[in-house]
């Protein structure tokens, strides 16, 4: 293997050094998308409402089926590539990325036209009533043109990482978080666009973004780019069913949130979804940095695989569950002492009985999160050894059983 790639480093480089230089992008890259989020959320909350924030809230379950997708092609693929670098087989790398661009393309292609076309459907069938059925179907409709984008922007920054590039792919998050505040300030602060200037702020924010990272893999920069797809399809369902885990954690997420959703509008109404949509930001921050550094991890141990070095892929391992834990640890502390203040941040002054309702959930589903910690590390693990089945059953075993904590 040529001591130039970057992925000879991955390999033979100390394994503390490797994991910082891969685990610390990823995390510093999900807290800048996670703020961008919760931005989302403060300039909802205190421009436009919280009964819209709470509109939102109700559209989740179908977006997160919408990443889960996303999430499920572009992870399951990435480890495999990963394992052709680690074989020094990089053609086949650049091979199963082309694949899965053009798969990700058409179903989100798909799920764009479900979602424009059929949004008051879904919209009901999450739970929208009234005020808010009429906020959930001009949010959907706009933000359904940019799922394609959406698609190529996460699978770009996935094969980033497995082709050596964390701080590249850090630096194509960074600009969608920065695109998508300054975005927010104008379509939602400025012009009073409401939910559809939201809407728009993501999904502009994701195509800045995604050209941010584009010439990576249309120039000589790296090993993978695109190329024309030959050969036979079938790694692209074992890449799938790879990445299914990935699926299942991201819709566990949606699920956990309908649940929550349809008892507090059952009865509470709006308010009470609307006070679960503050701690949903604040949880969602949270489980993006367990996925950064479940993301760090994932390329580090796929092309180990691919390598045959079984004692620096356990090493990785350890450090990411180590990690997390640290992590949860200090956002729970977080959480439990500064609740008030945190809350406070999504509402605008008068909001005081969701304010105290907000506040009650986070005194409920703080410990949640360690073991969210754990799921991710061992998941991440798991995904990158090409072991779909144990990574599915602790994603399955998650989707199943959080809900009922």
């Amino acid at each position: 293997m040529n001591k130039q790639t970057s992925n000879y480093k991955m390999i033979n480089e100390r394994a503390s050094r490797e994991f910082f230089r891969f685990a610390f992008p990823s995390v510093f890259g999900m807290i800048a998308i996670s703020s961008a989020i919760v931005v989302d959320g403060i300039f909802i909350g205190n421009f436009v409402g919280a009964i819209p924030l709470a509109s939102v809230n109700l559209i989740m379950p179908f977006i997160t089926v919408v990443w889960g997708v996303i999430l499920m092609f572009a992870s399951g693929s990435a480890v495999i590539a990963g394992k052709y670098l680690g074989e020094d087989n990089p053609n086949s790398a650049c091979d199963i990325f082309s694949k899965t661009v053009v798969v990700i393309l058409f179903a989100m292609i798909l799920l764009s036209i479900i979602s424009y076309f059929s949004p008051e459907y879904i919209s009901f069938l999450l739970g929208a009533r009234n005020e808010t059925l009429a906020m959930c179907v001009e949010y959907l409709k706009n933000i359904a043109w940019f799922y394609p984008i959406f698609g190529f922007a996460v699978l770009m920054s996935y094969f980033l990482r497995i082709d050596g590039r964390p701080i590249y792919a850090f630096c194509g998050l960074l600009s969608t978080t920065i695109a998508n505040i300054l975005l927010d300030y104008i379509f939602v602060a400025r012009l009073d666009l409401g939910l559809k200037g939201a809407a728009l702020a993501t999904g502009l924010a994701f195509v800045i973004g995604m050209t941010v990272v584009l010439p990576h893999f249309l120039g000589k920069y790296g090993s993978i780019k695109f190329i024309l797809p030959h050969g036979s399809w079938r790694e692209i369902p074992r890449a799938a069913f790879n990445g299914f885990s990935e699926f299942l954690t991201e819709t566990s997420a949606g699920f956990i949130v309908l649940v929550f959703n349809w008892i507090l509008i059952t009865n509470i109404g709006s308010m009470g979804v609307a006070a679960f949509t503050v701690v949903d930001y604040l949880m969602y921050f949270s489980m993006l940095i367990f996925y950064g550094v479940g993301d760090g991890i994932s390329p580090l141990v796929s092309v180990n695989f691919g390598a045959k070095k079984p004692d620096r892929i356990f090493t990785f391992f350890k450090m990411g569950l180590l990690t997390n834990l640290i992590i949860a640890a200090f956002v729970t502390v977080l959480l439990l002492s500064l609740s008030e203040e945190m809350v406070g941040i999504f509402l605008p002054s008068g909001e005081e009985d969701i304010s105290k309702l907000s506040i009650s959930i986070v005194s409920i589903v703080w410990p949640m999160l360690i073991f969210a910690g754990v799921n991710v590390a061992f998941i991440s693990y798991f995904t990158g050894m090409h072991c779909a089945k144990e990574s599915a059953l602790i994603a399955l075993r998650v989707q199943l059983f959080s809900p009922f904590y």
